[in-house]
């Protein structure tokens, strides 16, 4: 046992000393388009292994997404399931006033192709990589500061290509298709009897476009994704549509 756990340090060993490491945070901004439009604030890191004698890059990318703003939301297009009342539980009056907050966070593991840093010249680079993708809603009011919750975690295989231009800025332009593969909604809340995991009846795939401009240690990053939610049917509580979120986002990045 002790002599098997020797090779496969030796060999973990081997395998990390021959890469070239490259860490980056970023600090940015995204806009949500769903029910309501809202603003968050971005955190995101990234760490790649790029062997000097290998023409593909391994990179492990993690994002979080915390909500900066409120959002009124439009109660005629909205339909609660009243709970069973008593003293302690209350009906909403149809006129209080309800505000919904965003949140999500992202990981990636994957792939790059035709990335060779000893190749200075205009490539084409492919992708392959195991994308993951969470998003939650919370509504809330001034009198109770939760109602509800709905969470909606994707997790697939992302595919893409990206078109590398090198100079005085290097560019790299992306375009990613991603293919949920396992997918939950979650309801949570007092006002519709759960929590409770709803029934998945259909998704489509997601697409996102990027833009990457780095020179040095800065780069500076334009993208936009677009999650196609699927509509769940919840046979204790109710229903949502399918739905589709917008994310226009922006990040400044420095490389260590």
């Amino acid at each position: 046992m002790r002599f098997s756990i020797a090779l496969l340090f030796l060999f973990i060993s081997t395998g990390i000393f021959g890469q070239k490491f490259r860490f980056n945070s970023s600090i940015g901004a995204s806009h949500f388009i769903w029910h309501e439009s809202q603003m968050t604030v971005d955190l995101a890191a990234e760490i790649s292994f790029q062997n000097p004698n290998k023409n593909r890059r391994t990179f492990i990318a993690l994002k979080t997404l915390g909500n900066v703003m409120g959002s009124s939301v439009d109660r005629s297009k909205y339909q609660f399931i009243d709970p069973p009342l008593n003293n302690f539980n209350q009906p909403l009056s149809p006129t209080e006033s309800l505000n919904s907050t965003y949140r999500g966070g992202e990981a990636e593991v994957g792939l790059q192709w035709n990335t060779s840093p000893k190749l200075n010249t205009t490539r084409w680079i492919p992708s392959l990589s195991i994308y993951s993708k969470s998003i939650g809603r919370k509504i809330s009011s001034g009198k109770a500061e939760y109602i509800e919750e709905e969470k909606y975690s994707l997790h697939g295989i992302s595919a893409g290509i990206g078109l590398y231009i090198p100079g005085t800025t290097n560019v790299l332009i992306q375009a990613k298709v991603f293919e949920p593969l396992y997918r939950e909604v979650t309801l949570y809340g007092r006002y519709i009897g759960v929590p409770f995991q709803s029934l998945i009846t259909e998704n489509d795939l997601g697409y996102k476009a990027k833009i990457d401009l780095t020179k040095g240690k800065f780069g500076l990053s334009f993208n936009v994704e677009i999650l196609n939610l699927g509509a769940v049917a919840n046979p204790k509580s109710k229903s949502i549509l399918a739905s589709q979120t917008i994310i226009p986002s922006t990040l400044f990045t420095y490389f260590f």
